[in-house]
C-alpha cells in the first residue's frame, strides 16, 4: 500500500518532498480521498489512519474529523470517535458552536445508552453555552431516568429527582413555554412526592414503635413534619405544573385549528 501510493506521485503523494511528487500537491486532500476510498471499501481502521494523516495537514477540517469520528464508530471505538467528534472545538472560539459539538458528542453517548458519558459531554456543552435548552432538557432526562422516574416501579432515588427538577427548570426558564419540558418536570416531581409520601409512612410508623423512647419519638417526630412539608410544596409544584401544561395544550390547539 505503501509503494502504491509513493509510487502514484501525481495522485496519491504523500508529502510535497516526495521525489518526482507536484509541489501544489496538498496533503490533507491526497489523505483525505484515500481515506474516503478505503471507507468506501469498509475498511474502516485504515481509513481512520489515513484521515488523521489528512488531520496532520490540516487540522481545522470538521469535515475530516467527522469522517474520522463515523470510522471510529463502525469500529466501536467510541472514545475515539467522542474525541474526534469535539477537536474542531480547539480551533473554533464561539461559544455555541463549541456547545454544539459537545452536544453531538453528547447525542453519539445516549444513542450507545452511555449515560455517564452523555452527561459529562452535555455538562460541557452548558460550560460554553449555559443556556444551551437541548443540553439542559436531556440532563433533566438524564437525572429523572437515573431517579427512577421513568418507570412506576423502580425506586426513587431523592438525589437525582432534585438534579432533574433543577434542570428542567432552568430548561422552562430558556423556554417557558415548552410543553415538554413542563410535562416531564412533573413525572419527576410526582415521583419525588411518591416517594416523601412513603418516607411519611415510615415516620408515622416510627412514632408507634418507638412511643417509649422520647429521643426517637422526636426524631421521627423531625422526620415527619419535614416529609409533610416537602409533600405540600410538591402538590403545589403539581397543581402548578398542571395548570401550565393546559394552557400550552390549549395554545397549541389553538395555533394548530388557526392553521389549518
Amino acid at each position: 500500500m505503501r509503494t502504491l501510493r509513493e509510487g502514484l506521485c501525481g495522485l496519491f503523494a504523500v508529502s510535497v518532498v516526495l521525489a518526482g511528487c507536484s509541489k501544489a500537491e496538498d496533503p490533507a486532500a491526497v489523505h483525505r480521498a484515500l481515506g474516503n476510498d478505503l471507507a468506501r471499501k469498509s475498511e474502516w481502521a485504515a481509513a481512520a489512519r489515513e484521515y488523521e494523516l489528512s488531520l496532520q495537514a490540516n487540522p481545522r477540517d470538521r469535515k475530516v474529523w467527522e469522517l474520522k469520528a463515523n470510522a471510529h464508530l463502525k469500529l466501536g471505538e467510541l472514545p475515539q470517535a467522542a474525541e474526534s467528534l469535539t477537536r474542531p472545538a480547539e480551533y473554533t472560539s464561539d461559544p455555541a458552536a463549541k456547545a454544539e459539538l459537545y452536544r453531538l458528542v453528547a447525542s453519539m453517548w445516549v444513542e450507545h445508552e452511555r449515560f455517564v458519558e452523555a452527561e459529562k459531554a452535555f455538562g460541557e456543552a452548558l460550560r460554553f453555552n449555559p443556556r444551551d435548552e437541548l443540553s439542559l432538557s436531556w440532563l433533566g432526562e438524564i437525572a429523572s431516568a437515573r431517579g427512577g422516574a421513568r418507570s412506576m416501579s423502580d425506586p426513587a432515588d431523592p438525589l437525582w429527582l432534585k438534579r432533574a427538577i433543577a434542570y428542567y427548570d432552568q430548561a422552562i426558564s430558556v423556554n417557558p413555554n415548552d410543553l415538554f419540558a413542563h410535562v416531564r418536570k412533573r413525572i419527576a416531581v410526582s415521583k419525588y412526592m411518591a416517594y416523601e409520601e412513603q418516607e411519611r409512612a415510615v415516620a408515622q410508623r416510627l412514632l408507634q414503635l418507638e412511643r417509649r423512647d422520647p429521643a426517637k419519638v422526636a426524631a421521627a417526630q423531625t422526620r415527619l413534619s419535614e416529609s409533610t412539608a416537602r409533600i405540600v410544596d410538591l402538590k403545589r409544584q403539581i397543581d402548578e405544573l398542571s395548570a401550565r401544561i393546559k394552557e400550552l395544550q390549549a395554545a397549541r390547539k389553538g395555533k394548530k385549528q388557526s392553521t389549518s
